[in-house]
């Protein structure tokens, strides 16, 4: 009967040990995106990485426009290919790569439905995680912007 007892704690041990090696990436998830110049919430992304390039991208899960902005499902905003494309599902952030520390990230491309630019952004994360301050340049237009992401929690 023990031995039974011990053999099930060495396998359950066991199968927990090569889970708590595997790292944890602070970015991949659902994340809330905020726009600080009006402090809206404006949208939820799911972020992913790629393992062979090790870039992040996301896709947009919720849309919510701005106040007084009409309300549109799709990007009319947008230039190209994604001119009136659906926004829910719309790969919105591209390239982006973190530095060695997994707190600053640099290189990504942001396309706003908000107003359709085309940002190269960087950001950085808290402390604890949970939180990342993003900053953008718009490609084609003198515009700058800077977001607020927050991580949800998974539940």
């Amino acid at each position: 009967m023990n031995f039974k007892i011990f053999g099930a704690a060495a396998l359950l041990l066991g199968l927990m040990n090569p889970l708590a090696a595997m790292p944890f990436d602070p970015l991949i998830g659902t994340w809330k995106v905020i726009d600080d110049r009006t402090g809206y919430y404006v949208s939820d992304i799911v972020i992913r990485k790629n393992s062979k390039t090790q870039q992040y991208s996301a896709v947009i899960t919720k849309n919510r426009p701005l106040p007084g902005a009409p309300s549109s499902e799709v990007c009319s905003k947008c230039q190209g290919s994604l001119k009136n494309q659906p926004i829910l599902g719309m790969e919105a952030l591209k390239g982006l790569v973190a530095d060695s520390s997994n707190k600053k990230f640099s290189q990504g491309i942001w396309i706003s439905p908000q107003d359709g630019n085309i940002y190269t952004i960087d950001g950085r994360l808290n402390i604890a995680g949970d939180q990342m301050k993003v900053y953008g340049k718009a490609k084609n237009a003198n515009a700058i912007s800077n977001m607020t992401w927050r991580k949800l929690t998974e539940m």
